[in-house]
């Protein structure tokens, strides 16, 4: 039996066809997502309609070949939203999670005044709980404001409800919790938008899709295989990585990084998230908007650095990994990478203090942006009541800067000590998809029973 995961993804759309018996990866399928689209600068577009044809060719493909396929999964980026018509057709381009109009001074009355609150800001304070740009919520009240809204729009949706819809014939979006909660306006113990409050604030909320629980298949099977609601790419890949949820801490760093771990109810973490997973129970994350990109800023500055001075070598990443801590002299560098700022704050900015005769070195520059990358993400984690950091005995890492820097996965091993497993397969948001679908399908009892399929490296 086997089963297919799809994550569309913002750069990448990776299909996956998994062996339920065994584990195993029968076949990866990753294709650029080339569906961007130029916009205004504080704009990020991408065309719905291409990422669907390059998804329903992977997911073809696999059909094509194997016949006995139980199910498909779908996850992919979450936040960013689209407009369907009443035939579940795309209006428009999608906006992803990267959309900056949400932070626009002014933007929710479309004056464009200089001081004026953005709609984030405004939604933010109407609703009593923080949305952030890029939040489909926030995006959809702008263009309202702005009378962009296609007129024939039913319904919006994330880009993974729309290209699930298709894949099933359906003709009009639902949304899992996972996805729902992504938008804003969200209500954890109701499972369902606020959409009263919504109403209020001048939003049409009748173009709110229903929300669904426990993955249901959507419309008619493809080729005679159901196809699945669709699930946030943070939980599917929480879920894609870890055996046990209750045991584990997930820390993902790739061009920006998130720590995850399991909370016992929907009440609030300070500075942190707390969204639904998939078929019952709450996940945690703290998200830093920089992560591993802050290592590569590094890399960059001593590049211009060498040139400016008659170089013109490249800085190798090993190079610098090979640098470590006990190797210095003289007082740590303390590192602030949030060079991005943060959800809560964008104009937030990184800095270096702790600077002395004996310590501005590149060498301490480097260890203190390693440790400054793990400190945002611990500082999230440490926000985690006591008692449930108590239960957490595995440390999960996953992203291309935790797999490709040993230095930096060794900096979380001593600070949480834990040994930090990696898992096998790179595809952790659509492994999870396609742990999902079994779920769902029946083909695994409950997410338990199909979390016992993650290998990690040492077990290769």
């Amino acid at each position: 039996m086997k089963l297919i995961g799809l994550d569309i993804g913002t750069s990448t759309i990776c299909g996956l066809l998994l062996d339920a018996a065994s584990g195993e990866i029968v076949s990866v399928v990753n294709r650029p997502n080339a569906g961007g689209l130029r916009g205004r600068p504080w704009e990020s577009l991408q065309d719905p309609v291409a990422i669907l044809g390059t998804a329903i060719q992977v997911v073809d493909g696999f059909l094509e070949s194997h016949r006995d396929v139980r199910g498909i999964g779908v996850a992919g980026q979450m936040h960013g939203i689209l407009y369907v018509d009443g035939d579940g057709r795309a209006l428009g381009p999608l906006y992803t999670w990267q959309d900056g109009r949400g932070d626009l001074p002014g933007s929710a009355g479309g004056g464009g005044t200089e001081g004026a609150p953005s709609t984030a800001a405004r939604l933010s304070e109407a609703l009593g709980t923080r949305v952030s740009t890029g939040m489909g919520l926030v995006t959809h009240a702008w263009n309202a404001a702005q009378g962009q809204v296609p007129a024939r729009a039913a319904a919006i949706c994330t880009i993974m409800d729309f290209v699930g819809m298709t894949l099933a014939g359906a003709r009009s979006p639902v949304m899992d919790a996972t996805n729902a909660a992504s938008l804003g306006g969200f209500d954890l113990a109701a499972l369902d938008f606020r959409r009263k409050d919504i109403q209020r604030l001048g939003i049409d909320a009748a173009l709110l899709p229903r929300v669904v629980r426990d993955y249901p298949a959507l419309g008619d099977a493809r080729a005679g295989v159901p196809v699945f609601a669709a699930a946030g790419d943070n939980q599917a890949s929480f879920l894609g990585s870890v055996r046990d949820t209750r045991r584990a801490v997930s820390v993902n760093v790739g061009t920006s990084s998130q720590v995850s771990a399991r909370a016992d109810s929907p009440a609030p973490v300070p500075g942190m998230d707390v969204r639904p997973l998939p078929f019952g129970g709450w996940l945690a994350v703290g998200a830093g908007l920089c992560g591993g990109s802050a290592y590569e800023l590094l890399r960059a500055f001593f590049e211009k650095t060498l040139r400016l001075f008659g170089g013109n070598q490249p800085v190798r990443m090993e190079t610098m990994n090979a640098v470590t801590a006990e190797a210095l002299e003289g007082a740590p560098l303390v590192v602030d990478t949030r060079f991005s700022g943060t959800r809560e704050d964008p104009a937030l900015r990184g800095g270096v203090t702790g600077i002395g005769t004996g310590n501005f070195t590149p060498e301490h520059l480097v260890v203190g942006v390693r440790e400054g990358i793990a400190s945002e993400l611990l500082d999230f984690y440490a926000r985690l009541p006591v008692a449930r950091r108590m239960e957490i005995t595995e440390l999960v890492g996953s992203g291309n800067a935790i797999r490709r820097h040993d230095a930096l996965r060794q900096v979380f091993e001593r600070r949480l000590g834990l040994r930090m497993k990696v898992p096998a397969h790179r595809e952790e948001t659509s492994f999870g998809a396609a742990l999902l679908a079994g779920v769902a399908s029946g083909t695994f009892t409950d997410l338990a029973a199909a979390g016992a399929l993650v290998r990690y490296e040492a077990e290769r």
